[in-house]
């Protein structure tokens, strides 16, 4: 993906960036093509770009005793980062991919300073970070959900999870055993 393709990208995605806007943040943007089991960030380390998936899945979680702890999934078209490496400081959680997958790469300090000057970057940065926001408030409701429920509501609002997903981090995700997960299934 050449520079004109990573702005029709991002136009694609957030068609209020004007076009001189658009040059200036695909100056610091790289396109990336990475093997699956890549860990574009790691839990307990600062990291300087935030990504845009145009192609594959990931999978953000913590270690706990020594297990992967699954927090979220992403897949094309959403954005693969954390707020504390967005803003500089060290992650609390790793992010991997499940598959072979395609990003479009963004220096984050380069983005953050150019919204002091675009009001486009600006409400970009609002967007992302109250999209965020409502992720996080549909995870704490999933969270008040029996297991049974966990499933039902995620495979409604992502059927793609079961394809690209592993049993064992979905099951990590929802909070219950792999045979619990299993179970559920069995009885769909």
């Amino acid at each position: 993906m050449n520079k004109s393709e990573i702005k029709t990208y991002l136009k694609s995605l957030y068609s209020y960036l004007e076009s001189n806007t658009l040059n200036e943040v695909a100056e610091f943007c790289d396109y990336l093509k990475l093997s699956k089991g890549t860990e574009l960030i790691q839990e307990g380390k600062r990291h300087q770009f935030f990504y845009f998936i145009t192609k594959g899945s990931i999978k953000s979680f913590y270690l706990k005793e020594g297990k992967e702890i699954c927090t979220w999934f992403a897949f094309e078209n959403e954005m693969a980062s954390t707020i504390k490496t967005f803003e500089g400081l060290t992650s609390n959680e790793t992010i991997k991919l499940l598959e072979n997958s395609e990003f479009i790469r963004i220096n984050t300090k380069k983005f953050n300073n150019l919204a002091e000057t675009k009001i486009s970057v600006s409400r970009l940065i609002n967007d992302l970070i109250i999209e965020h926001a409502v992720f996080l408030e549909e995870l704490l409701y999933l969270q008040s959900m029996s297991g049974k429920e966990r499933y039902e509501t995620l495979i409604k609002g992502e059927p793609q999870v079961l394809q690209r997903v592993s049993l064992t981090d979905l099951a990590s995700f929802l909070g219950m055993s792999r045979e619990t997960l299993s179970r559920i299934r069995s009885n769909q």
